[in-house]
């Protein structure tokens, strides 16, 4: 349905007649935003990703001819942002995973009619770390689980009264969680989706799969006694945005996470130009070496492209 929409719409526009820069503001304004609803609801299949994206890249390199042409930058690059030297467009899946994970932070903060019933149905008392896959659970429920490692990457936890906070899965004591900090003793603990709250209430008496030699028992000691020393005060516990300087979430930063950008060169004095921006497109081709010749650019050609990024200051 959503590849049909969007073929739609390439049915009508000109893409023939279009700059390459018209082009790729067609797409940042309609091609990659004519879907937000759907993939704020649903986890899309890896298969609809891929013919979105496939209908946009061909858009972008051939308009709407339907002679090949060369794609002359890869589509990963494209897809990153103006600052890491691509041009933006963003990756359909990962805006999916971005926008699917708001769902949890409203979970965790909201207050609602809609949070008690899935608080009721399916967290069944446990914490938003330890919830798991049941086979009765709904498809919307089941997309949300999928993405949550990535969610909770991102969030901590201000335990303050530990109900609501795992004590091995959730980062609340050394801004990460304790699984990892000590990941033998997690796997040796047979209470691995215990509460804070309900681990102070048994003064710390868990069970171990076996004898926990001195060296354990002594990381052990340790971990009680830094949760014995947290400030615990009588209070819901608070989850904060360790990806956002407000420490509020939103689906930009997510997205600027997981899109994993490296640090290419940032064409800076592109960008900034007062020049018309299908100039920009073709000077960001030029520093991507990506302008078709029929042989290896001669000095001539290495000056001429010098000159070009020097009027673009």
């Amino acid at each position: 349905m959503l590849e049909e929409k969007n073929d739609k719409k390439l049915a009508i526009w000109k893409g023939k007649s279009l700059s390459i820069a018209g082009r790729t503001t067609l797409i940042d304004s309609s091609l990659s935003n004519s879907f937000v609803y759907h993939m704020s609801i649903y986890l899309l299949p890896k298969t609809t990703t891929d013919r979105l994206d496939r209908q946009r890249r061909t858009f972008f390199w051939q308009g709407g001819s339907h002679k090949r042409k060369y794609h002359l930058v890869r589509w990963e690059i494209i897809n990153k942002s103006k600052k890491y030297g691509g041009l933006g467009i963003k990756n359909i899946q990962l805006m999916n995973i971005s926008l699917l994970c708001k769902w949890w932070w409203k979970l965790e903060t909201g207050i609602g009619l809609w949070q008690e019933i899935v608080k009721m149905k399916y967290m069944q008392g446990e914490t938003v770390s330890s919830v798991k896959h049941r086979l009765n659970n709904s498809p919307v429920w089941n997309d949300l689980l999928k993405i949550k490692p990535i969610y909770l990457m991102g969030r901590s936890l201000v335990a303050k009264n530990g109900r609501k906070t795992s004590l091995w899965l959730d980062s609340w004591l050394h801004n990460r969680p304790l699984s990892f900090s000590a990941p033998v003793l997690f796997d040796l603990c047979c209470e691995k989706n215990i509460s804070v709250h309900s681990f102070l209430a048994k003064q710390g008496q868990l069970h171990f799969s076996r004898w926990l030699p001195h060296v354990l028992f002594e990381q052990w000691l340790g971990i009680i006694n830094s949760v014995y020393n947290h400030p615990f005060v009588n209070s819901e516990d608070t989850p904060v945005w360790a990806w956002n300087k407000n420490k509020n979430f939103s689906s930009q930063s997510v997205y600027n996470f997981v899109i994993k950008e490296n640090s290419r060169k940032h064409l800076k004095h592109v960008w900034k130009a007062k020049i018309p921006y299908k100039i920009k497109i073709f000077l960001w081709l030029v520093e991507n070496n990506a302008i078709l010749t029929k042989g290896q650019p001669d000095q001539k050609t290495l000056d001429r492209q010098s000159h070009l990024s020097f009027l673009s200051h």
